[in-house]
């Protein structure tokens, strides 16, 4: 397996080492087309032993390694390097682990999923054959490139995964297909809901997220109207956004996507107030307020986040037509459709009009289409393996957040009694954060996790 130094720094006490390794596209073809995958890896600098060494050279790793492999969420997002010795960094670093953050298939260094790269690069024209490549991108090939590059590392030793939110349920995958690679599992907002299809998956997002959109409106009542007056404007309007995007009523919506993180309501009281002032001054929201808009999402920089968002929850034989788009017309849900009297933000849902409103999307509308038909999925869980496993084969601990709108915890809970009977998923469950728990608050979720792993339960 070949491999390349591409960087090589040390910034704040931190040591960071980047490689980039070539994987096959397709796992089951070892021969076949080849993609870039890359990782960093973050340890504490110690002059004595790396003042002398050249990192462009060689792979540094202690004589002892204890690495960590760090799993993004999203899906479709890679990972920062950091440059300083703060938050998750500084945590895992004094807990002793050496983080490898991987940039899964398809994001950040890593070979990319926009239209540029599957058409040319990866040579995909069909839809069919578009369809065939990005089948490729999911959690099973993600686990896969990251086992490879365990025993390119550290042979048959043993590391540990911290998987965030998507990166969580990559853990289960992992847990399914290699737990004699993994020592210890720590997820954050991130059990699957294995077992559950889609549709059950959703009913749940939008109870969710009609919770925060009621803590919305209590907390900036005034909103209400104003809502309701920008969405007026949207649907009568034609409003083209800085990148050459479409703000229509529903793409305005989305904005709720942010009510999941700390902070989040905030955030979208102030892009609202600037959009009614621009309309109550001018008539017409201004560049400033159009680019506030655009830059909340990240759909566009992120394809396979809008792509995978259903296909996460398949596995086996199902079909996820589009479900939060159907659900949004379901009882009970009437808020979500425009109205004159209050209009409720959606969540991290994805639906039709996104492929005509987000400019880098409209070219993946085909294919996106094609993947909500698809009704065979390859399996992501093994779940007689993950009943099996005990605390003493692999520790699972993780932190599970009570009003998580990504991540429901009544079907996280389900999950639990159901696959893992041996009491394998110790938690910390908490109120007090959201689903960016482990980023607003590394040392409180990691502290309490590692509290966990460490205590015996009497």
């Amino acid at each position: 397996m070949s491999h390349k130094i591409i960087d090589y720094f040390q910034s704040n006490k931190i040591l960071n080492q980047t490689i980039a390794y070539q994987l096959p596209l397709d796992h089951n073809d070892a021969n076949f087309r080849k993609i870039r995958i890359v990782i960093t890896i973050s340890q504490k600098y110690d002059r004595t032993k790396h003042a002398n060494l050249d990192g462009f050279k060689e792979v540094i790793l202690p004589e002892s390694p204890n690495l960590l492999l760090y799993l993004q969420g999203g899906p479709g997002f890679g990972c920062a390097v950091p440059t300083s010795y703060t938050g998750i960094t500084k945590v895992l670093l004094d807990e002793g682990y050496q983080i490898v953050w991987m940039d899964q298939r398809g994001t950040g260094g890593s070979t990319p999923i926009d239209y540029k790269t599957l058409s040319q690069h990866l040579s995909t024209t069909s839809v069919g054959d578009q369809l065939k490549t990005i089948l490729n991108f999911r959690a099973d090939s993600i686990v896969k490139d990251a086992e490879l590059i365990r025993k390119e590392l550290i042979g048959d030793a043993k590391w540990s995964s911290l998987g965030q939110s998507y990166g969580g349920f990559c853990s289960f995958t992992y847990l399914s297909l290699f737990p004699e690679s993994l020592k210890q599992v720590f997820v954050t907002g991130g059990v699957p809901p294995i077992g559950f299809d889609v549709d059950s998956v959703y009913t749940q997002t939008y109870k969710r997220t009609t919770e925060r959109n009621v803590h919305y409106y209590r907390k900036y009542p005034q909103d209400v109207a104003r809502v309701v007056e920008i969405c007026q404007y949207l649907k009568s309007n034609e409003v083209t956004l800085p990148d050459g995007g479409r703000l229509s009523v529903e793409r305005f919506q989305q904005l709720g996507l942010n009510f999941g993180g700390f902070g989040g309501t905030d955030q979208v009281h102030s892009i609202v107030t600037s959009f009614w002032q621009n309309l109550e001054t001018f008539k017409y929201p201004t560049i400033y307020t159009l680019t506030l808009v655009q830059n909340a999402m990240s759909f566009d920089t992120n394809v396979i986040y809008a792509l995978f968002q259903e296909a996460i929850y398949c596995s086996g034989r199902i079909k996820s037509n589009w479900s939060a788009d159907r659900l949004r017309y379901a009882p009970g849900n009437e808020k979500f459709q425009f109205n004159n009297n209050e209009i409720y933000f959606t969540g991290e849902m994805v639906y039709k009009s996104m492929f005509d409103d987000y400019i880098q999307l409209r070219q993946f509308k085909p294919l996106a289409y094609a993947l909500h038909e698809k009704e065979e999925w390859n399996a992501l869980y093994d779940t007689g393996m993950l009943q099996k496993l005990t605390w003493k084969d692999v520790p699972i601990v993780a932190t599970t957040y009570y009003a998580d709108q990504y991540v429901d915890f009544e079907l996280t809970k389900d999950v639990k009694q159901q696959y893992l009977p041996s009491c394998n998923l110790r938690q910390y469950i908490t109120n007090d954060l959201f689903h960016n728990g482990l980023r607003i608050d590394p040392e409180r979720v990691l502290g309490s996790m590692f509290k966990l792993l460490d205590n015996d339960f009497d």
